[in-house]
């Protein structure tokens, strides 16, 4: 093979990776075997999930999962009785999925609870980690893909959920000082949750990959039982499972 057919084989494929580029969805980078992925629908023009809200108990503990669409979390952060002057713009990216989650402990014990440890799973075996405001923060200061989150479940990993495995795209800009505090004045602070005591929050997710039907989003880790040397004995997982339904906008024709 000569070097101008050398060159024209490694244009050919630069080309192709490329054209698995567009769309505005990130590329999975490796994707061991879910190939299709590289493959979505049009633009996200809205999302919604059915049933809104899901509560489940166990082991004395109430967990209640609410979906918190766009438009409840505008009106929230809009409210100038809860934010002062940090009312305004909801500080979630368009490419989240935001929950509200209320816990309720009445198992006459502590528990322990931490929001890095939830997970939302969806029925393409994409597994997507929870996203700490400080997640957010570094997302829209670095314009880097709320995908860095997600991983499939090909990747082997270590426990039973595994680590995030960096993916490829790129997502919107702009953010600062006050949307890191308003996220961080409503997510689901990790610590002990006392007897007696109803403690809620918000926790966000990558928007799931525009192909899936349904998600579960994982309420995990929560740790009970706890011995003299302040170490738990046991830990509760909760799951709350949800058809989804994703509008995407028709591609535009080709021009003539």
């Amino acid at each position: 093979m000569n070097p101008s057919s050398v060159s024209l084989a490694w244009l050919g494929l630069a080309l192709a990776l490329c054209a698995g580029c567009r769309g505005g969805f990130a590329t999975v980078e490796r994707p061991k075997g879910q190939i299709e992925l590289r493959t979505p629908k049009g633009p996200v023009i809205s999302v919604s999930l059915d049933p809104m809200t899901i509560s489940d108990s166990r082991n004395g503990i109430d967990v209640t999962v609410r979906y918190a669409n766009p438009q409840e979390l505008e009106a929230f952060f809009a409210k100038k009785e809860v934010f002062g002057e940090f009312a305004g713009k909801n500080p979630y990216p368009p490419d989240t999925l935001v929950f509200y989650v209320k816990l309720g402990n009445h198992s006459g014990k502590k528990i322990r609870v931490n929001p890095d440890d939830f997970v939302m799973i969806d029925n393409l075996n994409v597994q997507y980690a929870e996203l700490s405001p400080d997640n957010i923060s570094a997302l829209y200061e670095s314009r880097a893909s709320v995908w860095s989150f997600a991983k499939t479940t090909g990747d082997l990993a270590p426990g039973p959920y595994g680590i995030p495995l960096k993916v490829a795209g790129l997502a919107g800009g702009g953010g600062g000082r006050k949307l890191h505090y308003l996220m961080k004045q409503v997510r689901l602070a990790g610590g002990v949750v006392h007897p007696g005591i109803a403690y809620d929050g918000y926790v966000a997710f990558p928007r799931p990959h525009p192909n899936a039907t349904s998600l579960r989003v994982v309420v995990g880790n929560i740790k009970t039982d706890f011995d003299p040397a302040d170490l738990p004995a046991s830990t509760v997982d909760f799951e709350f499972p949800f058809t989804l339904k994703v509008k995407h906008s028709e591609p535009e024709p080709p021009k003539s």
